[in-house]
């Protein structure tokens, strides 16, 4: 029936997962360092730069995302068996739009991570399927056009019989087109970027800052634009990081790094929502002698909800995000001023008024891309964008990771 098949969607979204791309961005770069705490974390693996066929990154990306295409395949495959009675076919169809969207997230997912090259159709993209394999299935890998188009067509369908929603636990049509600002972005097509990205602006206004903190708490929708719930009996989050919890005696293995603490301001919103207030923080960290344990520096970016520690849901589009790409397209554009005024506009809602730095002034367009690339650092630390952000404008910024000494 349509009820079973509504059932069978909330498997599909339980399979939809983000972990361990927050694991590899947040470890493998910049944004941790070694903890007080830590007894061996990473030392061997991600955390010194170590991949190899055995590691838990590419393997968790590469299974994560196919077992949420191989979830929604079923379902569309059990759809073809049901006929919705009178009155239902809107639900139906609306059951097959969000199934075919979280599909086409999985897809894009992959290729952000497998494809060699994201701005060329014919470059290889990742095994393509729309059935339900069999354990015998050898499949090839096909291009990314083939990949991409896959992915549009999927999302046209939704977007075309998505019922009117506004949850952000599901999916929306500003979910859709946030994640078509986003490819677009990560394909260099700036100008399909801007326009979707603008138009998700449009919709969904900038947190102020006095709800900010209550986002991370998941008291407040704010600017989310889709987050994936997490409740009770769900992996946590932060035991990423930590063993017990946020606070200073709960055992955090890693902390936020010290050259990203640097780039925090106090007098910023986003510096409250990083730091745990139970940190110990020593201005003289560079000639300490035991400045692991001198120098204590919590994330606090997933504090816990629901009456457990470490355990949050996890935001996969934001309001902000939109205004950084609508910045990269307005510097690919040559509009450096008007990137710059982008950009001040998420500053200036973050610090009390009159409080924030001045918008820059750029002399060339490195300088642009770098202060972009800065301004994500921040604000989306430890949401899983800063592996893919240094590959894209590593080099357009001259900027590589950076870990203080």
């Amino acid at each position: 029936t349509v009820w079973d098949l509504n059932q069978g969607l909330f498997y599909v979204y339980d399979a939809a997962n983000y972990t361990t791309q927050i694991a590899l961005s947040s470890i493998w770069t910049d944004e941790v360092g070694i903890g007080f705490a830590n007894g061996g974390q990473g030392l061997s693996g991600e955390y010194s730069f170590v991949m190899n066929s055995g590691s838990y990154q590419p393997r968790g990306i590469w299974n994560s995302n196919y077992d949420l295409i191989n979830f929604s395949n079923r379902l569309l495959a059990a759809a073809e068996g049901i006929t919705p009675e009178e009155g239902e076919e809107e639900v139906y169809n609306d059951i097959l739009a969000q199934t075919r969207a979280l599909r086409a997230f999985g897809y894009f997912n992959l290729q952000t991570y497998f494809s060699p090259d994201l701005t060329d159709d014919s470059a290889l993209g990742v095994i393509l399927f729309d059935f339900v394999p069999s354990i015998a299935d050898e499949l090839p890998r096909s291009t990314n056009g083939e990949v991409f188009n896959f992915i549009n067509e999927d999302l046209t369908f939704a977007e075309n019989n998505l019922a009117d929603n506004t949850d952000v636990t599901y999916v929306t049509q500003d979910f859709i087109t946030a994640m078509r600002a986003r490819m677009a972005l990560y394909r260099e097509n700036y100008t399909d970027a801007q326009t979707y990205a603008q138009e998700v602006i449009n919709n969904v206004p900038l947190s102020p800052r006095a709800e900010y903190l209550d986002i991370w708490q998941d008291e407040a929708v704010g600017e989310v634009i889709f987050k994936l719930e997490r409740t009770t009996g769900d992996d946590v989050i932060a035991g990423l990081w930590q063993s017990v919890n946020a606070t200073i005696s709960g055992s955090s293995f890693y902390e936020i790094g010290r050259a990203l603490f640097n780039e925090l301001d106090p007098q910023d919103v986003r510096f409250d929502a990083l730091v745990h207030p139970t940190s110990i923080i020593d201005p003289n960290y560079e000639t300490s002698t035991d400045y692991r344990n001198d120098d204590i520096l919590l994330i606090n970016k997933y504090p816990g909800s629901e009456g457990q520690n470490r355990l949050n849901d996890l935001k996969i589009f934001r309001a902000s995000e939109m205004y950084f790409i609508v910045a990269e397209a307005q510097i690919n554009a040559g509009n450096l001023e008007d990137a710059a005024e982008t950009l001040q506009t998420v500053r200036d809602i973050r610090y009390a008024p009159n409080n924030a730095p001045s918008q820059p002034t750029y002399a060339n367009a490195t300088q642009a891309w770098a202060d972009v690339l800065a301004e994500r650092r921040i604000e989306l630390a430890f949401e899983g964008h800063r592996w893919v952000d240094l590959g894209r404008l590593g080099s357009k910024a001259q900027v590589q990771v950076d870990r203080d000494e």
